[in-house]
């Protein structure tokens, strides 16, 4: 299971190389779309704890979502704001979706429901159908809340050495 800080740093690591292969350097707003891309599949959390359904791991995680959100900001951006950047916001905020759903599938044994509606989930381990009956994050075991809680951890001190690399190389300030 990725966390906020790893998949921040998953979308991160595509632009730094993007940036090195074409030796340019990425708008801010294009910064903007690729790390939003990075975590917004997660937004559906605050669906899940505020409605208390099992709404994570649905549409954010799918092609459906990953064709759609920047096909949104794409229309928005050419048509409404006129904007020349328009399909670069777009393949940012794509680009920073699809390592989401990469890291989803490479750090989960169940995986993402890919190809959404389609309740199948697909992981680098598994194919499979997750059984909702089962219960969800929330209402784990000790042991697998206690699991989770060390990988938050492991995950906000990944955060941290990432933003003090940004300050090492002068690329935020304090």
């Amino acid at each position: 299971m990725t966390f906020a800080f790893g998949h921040l740093i998953g979308a991160w690591i595509p632009g730094k190389i993007y940036e090195k292969i074409k030796h340019i350097k990425l708008s801010h707003y294009t910064w903007f779309f690729l790390i939003l891309g990075g975590i917004l599949p997660d937004a559906d959390f605050i669906l899940e704890w505020t409605l208390h359904n099992d709404a994570h791991r649905t549409f954010t995680h799918s092609i459906f979502f990953l064709i759609t959100a920047p096909l949104f900001i794409y229309l928005f951006f050419k048509y409404l704001k006129h904007n020349k950047e328009s399909s670069q916001y777009a393949l940012a905020l794509a680009s920073g979706i699809a390592m989401h759903l990469v890291l989803d599938m490479a750090t989960s044994y169940y995986g993402i429901p890919l190809f959404w509606p389609n309740l199948t989930h697909i992981s680098f381990y598994h194919i499979g159908l997750i059984d909702h009956a089962s219960p969800s994050f929330l209402d784990s075991s000790a042991q697998n809340l206690h699991k989770s809680l060390k990988l938050a951890i492991l995950d906000m001190g990944l955060g941290t050495t990432w933003i003090f690399y940004l300050w090492y190389k002068k690329q935020v300030q304090f």
